[in-house]
């Protein structure tokens, strides 16, 4: 098994996440499921600066992705950057 993420393969004793996905599952090491728990966190917080960070630092460790792995990242990108806007917006108002 390897990461759909950075491509690492899997090593004994080693956990990996998998994330269901449309028909089929998505494994993550646990590097790059931590970067994704971030995101999802610093964008319910929003904390931009943090954002920001970790989701270039995600991107650039996502170089040996597979397809679905790509199709389900800029979902989750999407939906993200729409709960920071929304968090943001609410802010603005107070």
């Amino acid at each position: 098994m390897k990461c759909d993420c950075c491509g690492r393969k899997k090593k004994l004793f080693e956990s990996y996440v998998a994330i269901k996905y449309e028909d089929s599952r998505i494994n993550l090491c646990a590097f790059c499921n931590d970067l994704a728990y971030k995101i999802r966190d610093d964008a319910n917080n929003n904390d931009k600066e943090l954002f920001e960070k970790h989701l270039e630092e995600w991107i650039n460790r996502s170089k040996k992705k597979s397809d679905k792995f790509t199709k389900w990242q800029v979902e989750f990108i999407k939906k993200q950057k729409s709960i920071f806007n929304r968090m943001k917006m609410a802010q603005d108002k107070k």
